[in-house]
């Protein structure tokens, strides 16, 4: 029996790990499918998408710098991943492609595993790139009652909150100063959405003070705990790291695909396996 197949596009994909957490599942369920990298310059991104068609691959994810590339060469967008402006998932049904984003899905999983309810909060987002827009867009359908974006280039922040119809975010800069300082003081959630504190001991902002209950939550889940997570869990707060949202993404794809729910324990288990073994 041919296998089904799924897989993953993007440049580089040598750290990609998402074909640990699918072909786990799909090997414990019996499935005739299997996850593969098709590592993909952006020039070549037009010929994959038509080797999916062509090839009758029934689903892909999709990741940086591929997100918003690939819409103009899909057949349906879901308005979800349309307001964002990137798109994680494709799948194919009889050679009719939809794109799909589940990042922001695989965010709100995470606070409802958490028992996390920003409705009337105060929040703070640092970073406005790629990762933010999902993100953002998650957290607007929370309905915080503040919502401040602190980014380095105030263009791309301007561009988030215009898109995404934030009309009510204050935005600033990232720069430390009296006044943020005061904010991050208050707030009741920070998220940080760079890629500042994966590697070495950099933190994306000296945090001063915290409420008491604040969650601090970085995208990052490699390390597992950022410089930036370890101080704020010595100021007391409640720390997640990207890994739960990684997975969570991933498997609101699988349901996508194949109409079925992956397994949590069993990715987590063969990530931190992983992750224990590097």
């Amino acid at each position: 029996m041919k296998k089904t197949i799924t897989g993953i596009i993007g440049f580089p994909l040598s750290h990609t790990l998402s074909p640990v957490m699918h072909n786990a599942v799909f090997k414990k369920y019996k499935m005739k499918w299997e996850y593969k990298v098709f590592e993909t310059e952006p020039e070549n991104v037009p010929a994959v998408i038509e080797r999916v068609r062509r090839e009758n691959i029934k689903g892909i994810n999709v990741t940086i710098p591929h997100k918003h590339a690939v819409m103009p060469l899909l057949d349906k967008i879901d308005p979800a991943a349309e307001r964002i402006g990137a798109v994680n998932t494709v799948n194919n049904v009889n050679g009719v492609l939809t794109g799909y984003n589940t990042d922001y899905l695989g965010f709100l999983a995470t606070l409802k595993k958490a028992k996390i309810n920003l409705k009337g909060k105060k929040v703070v987002m640092l970073g406005a790139g790629g990762a933010a827009h999902a993100v953002g867009y998650a957290l607007m359908t929370q309905k915080p009652s503040k919502f401040h974006i602190y980014n380095i280039d105030i263009p791309m922040t301007k561009n988030l909150v215009k898109k995404l119809g934030l009309k009510k975010a204050i935005i600033g800069d990232i720069k430390k100063s009296a006044a943020k300082d005061k904010v991050l003081a208050e707030a009741d959630f920070i998220m940080n959405c760079t890629s500042v504190g994966m590697h070495g001991n950099q933190v994306v902002y000296e945090i001063e003070k915290l409420k008491k209950g604040a969650v601090v939550y970085d995208i990052i889940y490699n390390p597992e705990k950022t410089e930036f997570l370890a101080r704020a869990e010595k100021m007391g707060a409640k720390i997640i790291n990207g890994l739960d949202m990684l997975i969570y993404q991933g498997m609101e794809s699988f349901k996508i695909w194949t109409g079925k729910k992956s397994d949590y324990p069993l990715i987590k288990e063969k990530l931190n396996r992983y992750f224990n073994k590097k």
